[in-house]
């Protein structure tokens, strides 16, 4: 059996496609575990009138735990053998979780397998290859090809629709840290996953259309840019060795000068919320060291093979300003030997 966990955070106006899509799938051995972050907005009561089904588990909460807690949350109450995260915002084609399990028990070594998921303003283009992070937690596109059985390997998950073996989050201690909240924990799951030596799939057979943003939305730009920043970087803090940390000290500084340029004059960053990241970070030590002991005991293959996976750019490169920072990048990552992508 799947456990399908979709978490709902005054998402009321998606429900019903989400809901519909997910009630009418080929596949038929799963539950549904909604689990309500607080929402103010009436969904539960909407949910209890209209979808009326068995397969529904309706839990509610009277705090919102955010992406991460909530997800921990709601696996609590999950009895599958298979846990699948599905965002609100979505609508899933009738194959969509046939594919998905269907990939994780035949794909070799696989931990974890993410859907083709279309979001609304996303060029085209961008879905002939995957994509990967870069050592600032950010996405670099057009990274790992797609075999013709729409099957390849990736690193970074889509936290929006994926799959995991309930006994494989067993052994590495669950889905994410409370403290998360919301962004970059689909990549901390990733990490957990690839360094315990498994595999990352995407199936682009198991289709999902995404709004994109639906919940996030609602809160301020300080708000976002604070999880967006730190998350990133906790990341690479509390996963890697700390020869590779006195290494990556300059690439965050290089990463606050990037982030507050563009706060001050495009304003795609909040200062406010980039300079509270790092305040985070240099306060929380102890919780850092604490994280990193756990995850030393999950690790089974070395940060090297996983490096291999991820971009030593600093972003896509479409212009002469981003391809002047990758070279700036990748020329710092040649001389300390950080063996990315592009320099394996």
């Amino acid at each position: 059996m799947v456990s399908i966990l979709i978490l709902n955070y005054n998402g009321k106006e998606y429900l019903k496609e989400c809901l519909s899509s997910v009630l009418s799938q080929s596949y038929t051995d799963y539950e549904v575990i909604l689990f309500d972050n607080c929402s103010s907005d009436g969904s539960i009561d909407y949910i209890r009138e209209n979808f009326a089904d068995s397969k529904i588990k309706i839990v509610s909460s009277e705090k919102n735990y955010g992406f991460a807690g909530g997800n921990n949350e709601a696996l609590k109450h999950a009895e599958g053998e298979m846990i699948v995260l599905l965002n609100n915002d979505t609508v899933v084609d009738k194959k969509w979780l046939f594919e998905l399990v269907k990939c994780l028990n035949e794909s070799h070594n696989a931990g974890m397998v993410q859907s083709l998921v279309l979001t609304d303003g996303i060029p085209t283009k961008y879905y002939k290859k995957n994509g990967t992070i870069n050592l600032l937690g950010h996405n670099i596109m057009e990274v790992f090809d797609i075999g013709q059985n729409g099957i390849g390997e990736i690193f970074q998950v889509n936290g929006c629709s994926l799959i995991i073996q309930r006994e494989l989050l067993d052994r590495i201690g669950g889905l994410f840290p409370y403290e998360y909240f919301a962004y970059a924990e689909d990549t901390y799951l990733s990490f957990k996953v690839k360094f315990l030596g498994y595999k990352i799939y995407h199936n682009a057979k198991s289709v999902v259309q995404h709004k994109g943003g639906a919940t996030m939305s609602k809160y301020r730009n300080e708000f976002v840019t604070f999880y967006q920043e730190r998350n990133r970087l906790l990341n690479f803090l509390v996963f890697f060795s700390d020869n590779f940390r006195m290494k990556y000290y300059p690439l965050m500084l290089y990463n606050l000068f990037l982030k507050l340029i563009y706060g001050l004059f495009s304003g795609r960053y909040s200062t406010k919320g980039v300079l509270k990241a790092y305040a985070w970070i240099m306060k929380n030590g102890k919780w850092i060291e604490v994280e990193r002991t756990k995850l030393k005991t999950i690790k089974k293959i070395s940060e090297e093979e996983v490096l291999e996976y991820l971009s030593g750019k600093a972003a896509n490169g479409e212009n002469a300003l981003e391809k002047t920072l990758n070279s700036i990048m990748l020329f710092y990552l040649k001389l300390v030997n950080i063996k990315v992508i592009e320099l394996k």
